[in-house]
């Protein structure tokens, strides 16, 4: 499985938005979540199930397949590949 891009997701400066479920507002400006694009998609959810992550997908929208997980305090992280 190689990664072949990424990309950090953030709400513009002078924004809040609660994301957390816990009704605390993340500071503006912050990453909100990240966007890792794969050549193999299910090969990585099948290495991170194994290693203890819990996944949800796959989501298949066109050629896409996309999983989805919460890194450390919460972060969403989505993983996608393309046909």
């Amino acid at each position: 499985m190689r990664i072949l891009g990424y990309q950090h997701l953030s709400h513009p400066e002078g924004t809040k938005l609660d994301c957390s479920g816990s009704g605390s507002n993340r500071r503006s400006g912050q990453v909100m979540g990240l966007h890792v694009l794969v050549d193999d998609a299910d090969e990585f959810a099948k290495m991170a199930k194994s290693n203890g992550a819990e996944l949800t997908g796959p989501f298949v929208k066109e050629d896409k397949r996309i999983y989805t997980l919460h890194a450390p305090e919460r972060l969403p992280v989505t993983i996608e590949s393309r046909n």
